[in-house]
């Protein structure tokens, strides 16, 4: 069964656009908001091959114009040139007068160069003011620059086939909202899954992520529902994806909670913000199960609501650290290899694509989507997802390796694997019978207990 509790329907809002970013606070306004996080910002690799940036804005259909934002660079540049010119002459002033003083020199020399000092620090003062509104418009925009696309993205609109296992049959067209028995659907953000329905909810998660751990090597966590606000920024996440959560008592009030749900991608990123790993703890492989309150996708799927349109489902998060991008890549392929023989396992319609260009969002440069063939929408739809983001959102929440003297910058890799709602009503629409399918990961003594249990209900059918 799956609803919004009314004490969460009482604490949403509508999100809204923001004017300020709480992922960069300047210096004039850290007296109302404190800063969360400081990330790394390499301007010089950046803007070191301008090409590549703006040939993945162009793939992306983003309106963003690289040399506005370079310009704006420069103009930095120029004042933190002329604040650090100053800063270091204030310096050679300030050590000068402490060995002037010590040698007893006269007092009008020690005079003069005090006056000097307090001349330099005024003009350092006046440079920092100057510098805010400058800083402020150039960081908001480089901030909106998109990763760098994998040169296994496609740009030209069309998806990529990777994978396809069988082909969609001319059978019925019938929704999965027709199972009443199973399926009492109100709307969007209200709906209750019931008997079998019910239990392959829980089962399919829970089996899939027992798969990863058992065959994938991965560790299963538990994470967060909700998620602060510059988590969402350093991931690029769209606001209008998540539920803006409203606060009595909010501190910082530009980093406000969003409600994510555990098995979102970036309810992982408060665990790894800020954390130094050792190499030889790579590559990092985790898995949870958990819910999914996102409205990302929903629009996709047609105006009539329905379990593809439903703003939540129970979903089997995934998320890997590496430290080079080459064994990113490699790890792509492995949670693509564990997805594909789960969902082999049930045999129906699905095909695995590398999405355009178009349809990702800034923090990806890959994202590899996983889709059943739903029959009422003549269609396939999205089940699961996994993304390349290299290190584009380590670098924002300064999530890194130790390599001798030098601290590398780790390449993530994961996602949603799994939303259970949507493979149910695909499923139903397939006509399988979901106390029949076969889930790996199941443990085998759970399958002698059902067949058991249903020998013991077939005597007295």
């Amino acid at each position: 069964m799956l609803s919004l509790r009314t004490t969460l329907k009482r604490c949403l809002a509508a999100p809204s656009r923001r004017s300020i970013s709480a992922l960069y606070i300047t210096g004039d306004k850290a007296n109302e908001n404190y800063v969360t996080l400081q990330p790394y910002f390499d301007f010089k690799d950046t803007f070191s091959d301008s090409e590549s940036l703006e040939r993945s804005i162009a793939g992306r259909g983003l309106d963003i114009r690289v040399e506005s934002v370079l310009g704006k660079y420069q103009s930095y540049q120029t004042y933190h040139n002329q604040m650090a010119k100053v800063a270091e002459e204030r310096e050679t002033v300030t050590k000068r007068l402490k060995e002037l003083s010590k040698a007893g020199a006269d007092a009008d020399q020690l005079e003069e160069l005090k006056e000097r000092g307090k001349s330099l620090r005024n003009d350092l003062k006046t440079l920092k003011q100057a510098l805010y509104p400058i800083e402020d418009d150039f960081i908001h925009d480089y901030l909106h620059l998109p990763n760098r696309l994998h040169a296994h993205c496609p740009t030209g609109g069309e998806a990529k086939l990777l994978y396809r296992h069988s082909l969609p049959s001319s059978g019925t067209t019938q929704s999965h909202l027709a199972n009443k028995d199973l399926i009492h659907f109100v709307d969007n953000n209200r709906y209750y899954l019931m008997e079998q329905a019910a239990h392959f909810d829980v089962n399919a998660m829970q089996s899939l992520a027992r798969y990863f751990v058992k065959h994938g090597d991965f560790i299963q966590t538990a994470n967060p529902d909700f998620v602060r606000c510059v988590l969402l920024e350093a991931n690029a996440s769209p606001m209008d994806d998540y539920y803006l959560v409203r606060e009595e008592h909010l501190q910082n009030k530009i980093n406000t909670a969003y409600l994510t749900g555990g098995a979102a991608f970036e309810s992982y990123l408060g665990a790894m913000t800020k954390l130094c790993v050792y190499p030889s703890v790579l590559p990092l492989r985790y898995v949870c199960c958990g819910r999914s309150y996102s409205r990302a996708e929903a629009k996709l799927y047609g105006p009539d609501p329905s379990l593809y349109t439903a703003t939540q489902s129970n979903a089997v998060q995934s998320f890997v650290a590496t430290q080079t991008a080459d064994e990113a890549d490699a790890q792509m392929e492995q949670i693509l290899n564990l997805a594909i023989d789960f969902y082999k396992a049930l045999d129906v319609p699905f095909r695995i694509t590398y999405a355009p260009a178009t349809a990702l969002t800034p923090a990806e440069s890959l994202r590899a989507v996983i889709e059943v063939y739903a029959p009422s929408l003549q269609r396939y739809v999205c089940v699961g997802r996994i993304s390349n983001y290299g290190d584009f959102v380590s670098k924002r929440i300064l999530f890194s390796t130790r390599r001798e003297k030098h601290y590398d910058f780790l390449h993530l890799v994961g996602g949603p694997v799994l939303y259970t709602s949507r493979l149910i009503a695909a499923l139903l629409e397939h006509g399988v019978n979901l106390a029949d399918c076969q889930l790996p990961g199941t443990p085998a003594s759970q399958d002698a207990q059902q067949n058991g249990l249903q020998q013991f209900k077939d005597l007295f059918a």
